[in-house]
């Protein structure tokens, strides 16, 4: 069994890495997603934010929308061709900018970047630097304020000269490499966000829901295949301990026969030998019921019991077991009365030696499990189309809690120690099986301290 406990530990276990890792894994894919967002805005951002600035110096009001136009060379006639080279001659070293070099850098990836570097210089050399206020207002409603942020600008020797915004927490969760603003290596832009947890959330919710719901089903399938794996182990348990009771416990009657067939062998008086053979009678009959009960017991699980029906004399029947019940319990003080209510006559088509160790086990229960003094009634009835046998004494009685189990397999009621009888529990659920069989029904009435009442029916035909 602890096998089992170790094998679904780490099932548990594993399904639980799984699902982490598989939550983790969209998380990262989130970030990744937001983290190329954040690059995206805060390159446009500064891109406005520098049309904005380039326009105020040239003394204009700044327009929400910047174009630009490029036309090359092969694109241009002759003629135009011709006036660009006289008005803008080969220019001088210092105005010779290596755009491989700047590449290498990090500091421009296209033709177009490059110009707006340059432009990021000049304003820079010629006073207008940049202004956090309006980049991060753009950078705000572009993202519509969703991250909390701060901008942060470097000097030419990396250190922080100007900020704005402020995050919450110390350790934000996404940190950008340092943007020069121009070719010269002037200025430096950085931007520290949080990226929230509850558009995640929001976002892959019912993945994640799905996700908890399928893994609780697997744990609680588990567990559930756990305690059914217990209950057979503890159920094969019982029923080897009843095999082995019950094989000891053959042993009596059969040493009661032997013990008779000595005095059948001697010349003991015919009183004594009557009694001696009466004697061996119910222990005989009582070892054949206790075989066929091992044998319901093993068999149950497996096949359906093989009922071979005739037409019995049911009075006959309870009158042998009264017999045989008032042989084997000599020696505890009892009466047995059987009332008969049946027609005159009338036969019932059924296997008479299960139901014969139905109403033995009801008669014997209700001599076991009581004091002295006992007094057990068995009443025959027809009603309609329907037998009813019902076995009433005024023993112990049961209480409430314990009758709905009464009829499961290996189930005793508890007992205080003075009250203890021996029993293995499968007289009443091999009983219930073999009315069930039968196509009947089988019912309790009882109250602790006032007697019970066990009743079976069963159709005539």
């Amino acid at each position: 069994m602890k096998r089992y406990y170790y094998i679904t530990i780490v099932a548990v276990a594993s399904i639980c890495l799984l699902q982490a890792f598989y939550v983790i894994s969209l998380y990262n894919h989130y970030v990744d997603e937001e983290t190329d967002k954040i690059d995206n805005i805060v390159r446009i951002s500064i891109d406005k934010e520098h049309h904005i600035r380039s326009v105020y110096a040239e003394g204009k009001e700044p327009k929400t929308q910047q174009y630009l136009s490029v036309r090359t060379m092969d694109d241009m006639t002759p003629k135009e061709r011709d006036s660009i080279t006289r008005v803008l001659p080969i220019p001088e070293e210092k105005s010779v900018y290596n755009v491989d070099e700047a590449r290498k850098k990090g500091v421009v990836t296209t033709a177009a970047d490059f110009i707006s570097q340059i432009m990021q210089d000049r304003l820079l050399e010629k006073g207008f630097p940049v202004q956090l206020d309006t980049l991060d207002s753009i950078f705000i409603k572009a993202t519509n304020n969703k991250f909390q942020h701060a901008f942060l600008l470097y000097n030419k020797d990396k250190v922080i000269f100007s900020s704005i915004g402020k995050l919450k927490n110390g350790t934000p969760d996404y940190t950008s490499k340092l943007i020069p603003l121009g070719t010269k290596g002037l200025q430096y832009l950085q931007i520290k966000a949080d990226i929230a947890l509850l558009p995640f959330i929001k976002n892959q919710v019912w993945a994640l829901l799905l996700s908890v719901i399928l893994m609780i089903f697997v744990v609680l399938c588990m567990a559930y295949h756990l305690i059914v794996i217990r209950r057979k182990d503890v159920l094969l348990q019982k029923r080897e301990d009843t095999i082995n009771g019950t094989i000891h416990d053959l042993k009596s009657p059969l040493n009661s026969v032997v013990t008779t067939l000595g005095w059948l062998e001697s010349g003991e008086a015919n009183i004594a030998k009557k009694r001696a053979l009466e004697i061996s009678q119910a222990e005989v009959k009582h070892l054949v019921c206790n075989i066929e009960s091992l044998l319901v017991t093993v068999r149950k699980d497996r096949k359906r019991l093989v009922l071979k029906k005739e037409d019995i004399d049911i009075l006959h029947l309870a009158e042998i077991v009264k017999s045989n019940m008032d042989v084997l319990y000599s020696a505890k003080p009892h009466s047995i009365e059987i009332v008969s209510e049946l027609p005159e006559g009338v036969k019932i088509f059924a296997d008479g030696m299960y139901i014969e160790n139905v109403i033995r086990n009801l008669v014997e229960n209700a001599l076991k499990y009581s004091d002295d003094g006992v007094a057990v009634k068995v009443t025959l009835s027809v009603t309609g189309r329907i037998l009813q046998v019902s076995v009433q004494d005024n023993g112990w009685g049961i209480a409430p809690a314990y009758q709905k189990k009464l009829f499961q397999q290996f189930y005793q009621v508890p007992r205080g120690e003075e009250r203890i009888r021996k029993g293995y529990g499968i007289g009443l659920a091999q009983s219930k099986y073999i009315i069930d069989e039968h196509g009947g029904k089988i019912a309790v009435k009882s109250a602790e301290g006032e007697g019970s009442v066990f009743a079976f029916t069963i159709p005539l035909v």
